[in-house]
């Protein structure tokens, strides 16, 4: 488990197979991805993964305060 899932997890979050995909490419980035770089990287992955879980994602990690 990663620590940005560790985080999602103590806030209350579910964590479903796509969630976990997008929090492993961001805690393994060692760039600052753009929401496009994350989509690539996580479909990647999971081909299933759509741009709107992506942007879904990102919102509710910035208003939980877990990225910047």
């Amino acid at each position: 488990m990663t620590s940005l899932e560790q985080r999602c997890t103590a806030a209350g979050l579910k964590m479903t197979g796509q969630r976990r995909v997008i929090l492993k490419i961001l805690d393994e980035a060692q760039d600052h991805p753009s929401v496009e770089d994350v989509y690539e990287r996580a479909r990647a992955e999971d081909s299933s993964i759509s741009m709107a879980t992506v942007y879904r994602t990102l919102n509710m990690l910035d208003e939980l305060a877990l990225v910047v």
